[in-house]
């Protein structure tokens, strides 16, 4: 799944299961009204279909469930 980074510009990472459906659904629960701008006066930093390093060789887990990513999830 690629990655989707809060308008606080904060990456975000999800297991194949819970990754938002689409760019408005994820926009409404990580968007500028719930996160707020990003850093150093940059606005709105909400991307939802970015690049991420591959879950098989780190350690990051799902936001929802906290499970261990893997390359299932990539």
């Amino acid at each position: 799944m690629p990655r989707i980074y809060a308008s606080n510009a904060d990456p975000l990472d999800f297991c194949t299961r819970h990754f938002p459906p689409s760019e408005k659904v994820a926009n409404r629960r990580y968007g500028l009204r719930v996160y707020g701008e990003g850093p150093d006066g940059r606005g709105d930093c909400f991307s939802y279909n970015d690049d991420h390093p591959g879950y098989e060789d780190t350690d990051y887990t799902c936001l929802i469930c906290g499970k261990m990513l893997t390359a299932r999830d990539d």
